[in-house]
């Protein structure tokens, strides 16, 4: 993404990933939908990335037009839409999801604490921390090992 590193990152994370003809669908309706996102009527500067073909990363730049409570629902609402249209969870934010041998799951965060207890989850499975919130962080600290994350730490692994 060709945005400043402290840009606003929010990522939605799906159950499972977007088939070929589901990207071209979702990136469509994302493409329109930035075209003409605004904050207060005025146009917010953002792009996009789609990850794995399973997460949906958005970044603005909030150093000219910052985001609102109104421009951030909008978005919610796009993603809502995606996520009815295509029958996968995009919204539920009590998920965790890791990357295990160049596979990604994504599971409710209970069973993923009850794995990593269990053993069923390797301490060098990779985590997405959709938490992060700047671009930097997202470059910096979106995937890393269970070990080193914030779920590492939860845990106590």
């Amino acid at each position: 993404m060709k945005l400043p590193q402290n840009s606003k990152i929010i990522i939605y994370q799906s159950e499972r990933n977007f088939s070929g003809e589901e990207l071209v669908e979702i990136e469509e309706m994302i493409d329109e939908f930035m075209g003409r996102w605004n904050a207060h009527g005025e146009k917010l500067t953002a792009d996009y990335a789609i990850p794995y073909d399973r997460f949906i990363v958005v970044a603005v730049d909030e150093s000219s037009v910052p985001t609102s409570g109104c421009s951030l629902d909008t978005l919610n609402r796009l993603m809502k839409r995606i996520e009815t249209k295509f029958n996968f969870g995009l919204l539920n934010q009590m998920r965790v999801s890791y990357r295990l041998n160049d596979e990604i799951f994504t599971i409710p965060l209970t069973d993923f604490k009850q794995k990593v207890r269990d053993g069923e989850i390797p301490e060098h499975a990779n985590i997405f921390h959709n938490g992060v919130t700047t671009l930097q962080e997202f470059e910096d600290n979106w995937e890393m090992p269970l070990a080193e994350s914030w779920v590492g730490s939860l845990l106590k692994v």
